[in-house]
């Protein structure tokens, strides 16, 4: 019978694992000899096994064969019928592979699932880097020649993990961060996002952070996390795609531009607050020399419309008026 711990653990993966899928496939085809279960022993029970490898193939198994816990599950759907049909194949053993302990399998989980052929999302990845170093020791070299990466793409991923385990800690509401992890990793890469979080008050941990570090951020450093993560992810979001990112780091870094977003909610209306900058101004004038000039090599086609040379007329006075306002 489950306990309270293990149900509960259970109602997570039946929630977050599509756990349907895998029963579906051990209901018609019985489980794989080829994937076993990979355990350790229990230290408070040796007649006991803990399941490190292979969880959600576990969950579903429970569910197959254990009505009981589909009942305190209140399972409805297919899972009756699933049973039934999983009762052929002789679910109640299946192969496991004993390891001493989970320092052991360490090093076969991280290329299996960080470098192998079955990988992890980006936020597992992330936790098993950090977990390698804060509870096993690890330096970052040692994680990287463990799961065949770089030192400085670990440090990264350590850094940026352990900004959203601050802010948790914190009671700052990250989840969705942390459900989309690459995407607030690839945000952190842009000075302008570390330095509105303070991720980068005094020296910058994304450059140079050690194994020491527990908490990159100040004490304020949660709040404006989960005020970024706000921007990105929240209902009142101010992006819709992850190439918004470099404008939004733009505003964070202006008083002016970051108050009108966060009383407008719109980014489009905050950029326009931006001060001028010569290299905003060259990019659009190159844009619009490169669209005129693919106009131009169209337009022998069009000779004489009326509303085409118009428009061309309008382009041609404030091309001119552009000109003498920078030569004047």
């Amino acid at each position: 019978m489950l306990g309270a711990g293990q149900e509960e653990l259970l109602a997570f993966f039946l929630r977050n694992y599509e756990l349907d899928e895998v029963a579906w496939s051990m209901a018609e085809h019985g489980y794989f000899e080829e994937e076993p279960l990979l355990t350790i022993v229990d230290e408070a029970d040796s007649e006991n096994r803990i399941v490190v490898e292979g969880n959600r193939r576990l969950a579903t198994l429970i569910l197959l064969t254990d009505p009981t816990a589909r009942e305190r599950l209140a399972i409805d759907g297919d899972w009756a019928d699933l049973a039934a049909l999983a009762a052929d194949h002789a679910l109640d053993s299946v192969p496991t592979r004993r390891y001493g302990s989970r320092d052991e399998l360490l090093q076969y989980l991280g290329f299996r699932h960080v470098s192998g052929l079955m990988q992890w999302s980006a936020d597992a990845k992330a936790r098993f880097i950090y977990n390698l170093v804060r509870e096993h020791g690890y330096s970052f070299k040692q994680a990287a020649r463990a799961i065949g990466s770089r030192s400085d793409a670990i440090r990264r991923q350590y850094v940026a993990w352990a900004v959203l385990a601050q802010s948790r800690q914190a009671s700052a509401d990250v989840d969705a961060a942390v459900t989309s992890f690459g995407v607030f990793y690839r945000s952190l890469q842009n000075p302008g996002i570390r330095s509105f979080v303070h991720l980068s008050n005094g020296s910058d941990p994304w450059l140079d952070a050690d194994e020491t570090l527990t908490a990159p951020l100040p004490d304020d450093g949660p709040e404006r996390v989960e005020e970024f993560v706000g921007f990105v992810w929240g209902p009142k979001r101010v992006i819709r795609d992850s190439r918004e990112l470099d404008d939004l780091a733009r505003v964070l870094s202006e008083p002016g531009p970051l108050a009108v977003l966060r009383l407008e909610r719109k980014l489009d209306v905050a950029l326009d607050e931006l001060p001028a900058h010569r290299d905003d101004l060259y990019a659009r004038i190159r844009a619009a020399y490169r669209n005129t000039r693919s106009a131009y090599s169209e337009a022998h086609k069009f000779v004489g419309d009326a509303v085409l040379i118009v428009e061309a007329e309008q382009l041609k006075d404030l091309t001119e008026r552009l000109v003498d306002t920078l030569t004047s």
